[in-house]
């Protein structure tokens, strides 16, 4: 009984350390940060974050039990989108500034779980656009949130890396896309333009 007792009391010092060290030492904000060069123009890329349905092309947290619920703008300041599902819970997302073709702010609500900023931003680089995209949350007064925010590059990283090389699948596409769409526009004024003229009658 006696060995009981200790093993407890050892527990609750510990419990009582740990909440300590994370109040005191660790920090209470963290961000998680991924870049990747994309070769198509800001404008492009740009207009696949901004759209929230557009989002649904490329987005690594999806799953098969995931149903996206969008409210009355999808675009832009204001746009906003919920989720819920089995593997990544639920949510809501809104996309609070932008910056044409150069950055976003994004408001992310976990519920329980709390809650977190999403920063784009898009800037020109050799031939492409450096995209970045950061997470960044704040603990507060948590120490298990403190704890757990150290875990957060290798549980969030990967999904970043993984989204970014999607988007760059996707922007690249419709870049070519419209550059295919401009080239055969501009064909088809060239060849109506040289077209000869239609024949006068004459009685």
């Amino acid at each position: 009984m006696k060995i009981l007792k200790n093993i407890v009391l050892g527990l609750i010092v510990l419990v009582v350390l740990l909440a300590a060290i994370g109040l005191v030492a660790l920090p209470r904000q963290s961000a998680v940060t991924r870049s990747l060069v994309i070769n198509a123009p800001a404008e492009v890329i740009f207009d696949q974050v901004n759209d929230l349905k557009k989002n649904e092309a490329w987005s690594p947290w999806k799953d098969p039990t995931m149903v996206i619920t969008y409210g009355a703008v999808t675009e832009g300041q204001g746009a906003t989108s919920s989720w819920t599902s089995k593997d990544m819970g639920k949510g809501t997302m809104t996309i609070e500034e932008t910056a044409p073709s150069s950055a976003i702010k994004i408001g992310l609500d976990f519920g329980a779980m709390g809650k977190a900023k999403a920063l784009w931003s898009f800037v020109p680089e050799g031939d492409g656009v450096k995209v970045t995209e950061i997470m960044a949350s704040d603990a507060g007064m948590n120490p298990a949130k403190r704890w757990m925010s150290l875990m957060s590059d290798k549980m969030v990283g990967p999904y970043f890396e993984k989204g970014l090389a999607a988007l760059k699948t996707v922007s690249e596409t419709r870049a070519a896309q419209l550059k295919t769409e401009q080239a055969a526009t501009m064909q088809a004024a060239v060849t109506e333009e040289a077209a000869p003229a239609p024949a006068v009658k004459t009685k």
